[in-house]
């Protein structure tokens, strides 16, 4: 288990108290996910905070058996519980496993310690919801505002390695375009 990236990770966002640390490290589990495998956001987030490390996620909604992509995360990257946006949107919310993964969570039954022990928990638990909201506004913005061809450009400079990773309509359903629009603009890029 790494658990040194982990707090390296934490540490990216306040520096933690050797209590904090203690408590953490002892609490810690790591779980495993094959490639390809969905699992209901409910049953990921067995814990307030998470970390990836190792693999990639796709967070999806289904409504009417039709699939939204949200969302990817990459390895190294801490996460708090998202299990009530189902109940916002009206949708069923998954993580795809995109290659063979791992987490690093704690179990839940430490969530109401952390808070009450720790201010600092409550701290880093806040800076990480503005990230992940600031990353759906950030997506949603550029849904909004830039051109098919400019939000391809910014992934492909960002996450080059989606395209190695799931398949094309699924890329298409993420960028807010045909997968056809998509295959053009992907062969432009290849050619130069």
């Amino acid at each position: 288990m790494e658990n040194e990236s982990y707090f390296k990770k934490i540490e990216c966002y306040l520096k933690p108290s050797y209590g904090l640390k203690c408590y953490l490290n002892y609490s810690l589990h790591e779980r495993t996910f094959n490639k390809k495998q969905a699992v209901k956001v409910s049953e990921l987030f067995s814990s307030s905070l998470i970390f990836i490390s190792k693999g990639t996620l796709r967070l999806y909604a289904v409504k009417e058996e039709e699939e939204t992509t949200i969302l990817f995360w990459q390895k190294d990257r801490l996460l708090t519980s998202l299990l009530t946006l189902g109940e916002y949107t009206g949708k069923e919310i998954y993580a795809e496993f995109l290659e063979d993964s791992a987490i690093i969570a704690y179990r839940e039954i430490h969530t109401g310690n952390l808070y009450n022990i720790f201010p600092q928990y409550r701290e880093l638990i806040n800076k990480l919801y503005q990230e992940q909201i600031s990353d759906l506004i950030l997506h949603a913005e550029s849904l909004a505002h830039l051109t098919a061809n400019a939000r391809f450009n910014n992934l492909m400079k960002l996450k080059p390695e989606l395209f190695n990773l799931c398949e094309l309509k699924v890329i298409a359903n993420y960028l807010g375009i045909h997968p056809k629009v998509l295959s053009r603009l992907r062969a432009k890029a290849v050619k130069r």
